[in-house]
């Protein structure tokens, strides 16, 4: 019997829970699933789990892991493993292929009938995972059919695989190593609609967040007439900034944002959030002027940095070295905000993989900028908003929901 070894990487919590249940039911007795939430996540469970197929969201496939996108750095690390894509957009099924996918499904709309999206899933599957026998996948009887295995499983029932977890150096490795050799380029990916953020919470939820204790005696400094907001992310972060900017409305300083992004997906971010918020969001260009209650995005594969020209804050944006394996970087920006705003700017990093960011915004702190961090349980990869933490940048930390009020708050005193 062809036993399963399967690894779901969705970022959606609820969908996750769905698709296995379904999966569960469908897939030959014994099969078993795992899943993860995030790239970091995923990379290390394909060592310790040694799934002999992976069902990836094709929206997760877009996000830039140090510079490689991550369906292409799977599809290179594991030429042999079948990775199936499933995304909303029809559109991406050439994409995905292009990109060493075996194979991709459109998902069906939120309104839709999810058996028969379930019933090709799980065939899909059958067609490409080779038998785990084969592949010399022995499972323990211990772990029991139709299970989702743990790492205390893992553990328990491999012992002779030596399947440990991964030490934080080891994860800190294996996603610091170079990118792949060159090959030829496949059609850009391109990046899938997520569903939306939960609406802002209630009042007394943003005034307790946004009241926590400060750091440093910089966080008692009046934070009067802001005249920048300076915006990093990476990792989950198109998400975030949808559901922050979407939330704020004029009259609000310029803001400028670093989201580590390939060339032209940062212009296609820009266009869909243009249409989506009460600001008007573009592209940053070098020469535009930071005008109020307008957003720039940094275009991929170029550092955007700020610079004053008499009273007006003028963007620069042109290719560099990589800083943190990013270009554009969180760093560059914020750097550049500490030395030309000074004080009159809000610093705000938000989920992400590394450290990109924590060094600027650290520095914007020095200088008497207010600076926000998103907590732990709201990102999809605390990275760089605990790198930026840990080392006394972010004066307060909150929940991505608390984030639209504590940023009107502050730039609108």
């Amino acid at each position: 019997m062809q036993d399963i070894r399967l690894l779901l990487i969705e970022n959606s919590i609820f969908f996750r829970d769905t698709c296995v249940e379904a999966l569960l039911k469908r897939l030959p007795q014994g099969s078993l699933i795992e899943q993860a939430g995030d790239p970091i996540e995923a990379q290390n469970k394909l060592a310790l789990f040694q799934p002999s197929a992976v069902l990836l969201n094709f929206a997760m496939g877009v996000i830039t892991v140090d510079g490689n996108q991550f369906l292409l750095l799977l599809t290179s690390q594991h030429p042999k493993l079948p990775i199936i894509t499933y995304g909303l957009l029809s559109t991406s099924r050439h994409t995905a292929l292009n990109c060493g996918a075996r194979a991709h499904i459109q998902k069906p709309g939120p309104a839709a009938d999810m058996a028969g999206f379930f019933d090709e899933l799980a065939q899909l599957v059958l067609t490409y995972a080779p038998d785990t026998a084969e592949a010399n996948h022995d499972v323990s009887s211990g772990v029991g059919p139709g299970a989702v295995v743990t790492r205390e499983i893992w553990t328990a029932t491999m012992p002779s695989k030596g399947w440990l977890p991964l030490s934080p150096a080891a994860q800190q490795a294996m996603h610091t190593k170079a990118a792949p050799a060159a090959q030829p380029a496949p059609t850009p990916l391109q990046p899938e609609p997520q569903p939306p953020e939960p609406p802002p919470q209630a009042a007394a939820e943003v005034a307790a967040a946004t009241s926590a204790p400060t750091q440093s005696a910089t966080a008692n400094l009046p934070h009067e007439d802001i005249q920048l907001i300076a915006i990093g992310s990476s990792t989950g972060g198109t998400e975030a900034l949808s559901a922050i900017l979407t939330q704020l409305r004029p009259p609000l300083p310029g803001i400028v944002i670093v989201q580590h992004i390939p060339p032209m997906f940062s212009r296609l971010l820009a266009e869909r959030l243009n249409t989506e918020c009460a600001l008007t969001v573009k592209e940053g260009m070098t020469g535009d002027i930071v005008r109020p209650s307008h957003v720039y995005i940094a275009p991929g594969n170029n550092h955007m940095t700020v610079h004053r020209q008499g009273s007006l804050l003028v963007l620069d944006c042109r290719p560099g070295k990589p800083v943190h394996s990013c270009c554009p970087s969180v760093d560059v920006l914020f750097e550049s905000v500490a030395s030309e705003v000074g004080c009159h700017a809000l610093g705000v990093i938000l989920t992400g993989m590394g450290k990109d960011g924590a060094a600027g915004l650290l520095r914007m702190r020095e200088q008497g900028s207010p600076t926000l961090g998103q907590d732990e349980a709201s990102s999809i990869v605390y990275g760089m908003p605990k790198a930026a933490y840990d080392c006394g940048a972010v004066e307060r930390q909150l929940p991505l929901s608390a984030m639209p009020a504590a940023i009107t708050q502050i730039a609108q005193t």
